[in-house]
């Protein structure tokens, strides 16, 4: 299982250390993110939603795919209705969503880049 920390470590991999830099000696979910963010606000937020979505205590439980991504919706859902609603910070939130589908989701069937790895034979 992915931890709740992993995640944002592998999402930083992914989206780069400008757009999402951690403090990793953060203990809560809100400072794991620096102000230095390209939207450091949306990112405490969805730091802070996935963290509750998932029942987290402490940034290394275990988190799941569809507690993490009902949170990036309900974050989704606030920026479009609050006056934060822009193209990017749109795009941040579904970019978000993007990876963290494939980080947590059969990591057997598929890597992060989308490529499928071929199914081996399955003989009865």
């Amino acid at each position: 299982m992915t931890s709740f920390l992993t995640l944002f470590q592998r999402l930083q991999s992914e989206l780069g250390e400008a757009a999402l830099p951690l403090y990793p000696e953060a203990q809560v979910p809100r400072d794991l993110i620096l102000s230095q963010a390209l939207h450091p606000e949306l990112a405490k937020d969805a730091a802070t939603l996935i963290f509750k979505h998932n029942r987290c205590s402490n940034l290394l439980d275990p988190i799941s795919l569809y507690p993490t991504l009902d949170a990036l919706g309900s974050l989704k859902a606030q920026t479009l209705q609050g006056s934060r609603a822009d193209i990017d910070a749109i795009r941040f939130i579904e970019d978000m969503g993007y990876l963290v589908t494939q980080l947590l989701s059969a990591p057997d069937e598929q890597s992060l880049d989308g490529t499928e790895k071929p199914l081996t034979e399955v003989r009865m």
